[in-house]
């Protein structure tokens, strides 16, 4: 089976997440506060700053799951490092990315997402910060640029 530049791209992304040897580590302040103050800027009751792997999500932070990871298929940040810079989804349910994903369908019940890349200096999506609800919304400008989540970065 020949390897696709897409095969490539993923290589070198995973080489270039595990050079940071932050998988699986120890809570840290720093990472903590980016996750309070996302949640705090958009008014959502989770956010996550994770780190995607071969086919894992590590919270590396996490407000308001007590989880330090999720399954990897129901990810919504999965989907998120495929995008450029940033992922808004208003209401879940009305997504076909993830219309039936288990995370929208049954408990927790989300609805809301919206997630910014974590980028290494060679542009390779290693991760997101991101926010998460139980109610559709939408982001408006000044959460956005408060939270790292505008276009303009």
């Amino acid at each position: 089976m020949e390897n696709t530049a897409a095969d490539f791209l993923e290589e070198r992304r995973l080489t270039a997440l595990y050079a940071y040897d932050v998988l699986d580590t120890e809570p840290e302040k720093a990472f903590d506060d980016i996750a309070k103050i996302a949640a705090r800027i958009c008014g959502t009751p989770i956010a996550v700053v994770n780190l995607i792997g071969d086919r894992l999500q590590f919270f590396k932070a996490e407000v308001g799951l007590g989880v330090r990871s999720s399954p990897f298929d129901s990810s919504f940040c999965a989907k998120a490092i495929l995008e450029n810079d940033f992922l808004m989804v208003p209401d879940a349910t009305k997504d076909t990315r993830f219309e039936c994903n288990p995370l929208v369908t049954g408990e927790p019940h989300l609805r809301f997402y919206a997630g910014a890349l974590l980028k290494t200096d060679d542009d390779l999506a290693i991760g997101t910060v991101c926010v998460l609800g139980y109610e559709p919304m939408v982001l408006d400008e000044l959460q956005r640029a408060l939270s790292g989540f505008s276009h303009d970065r």
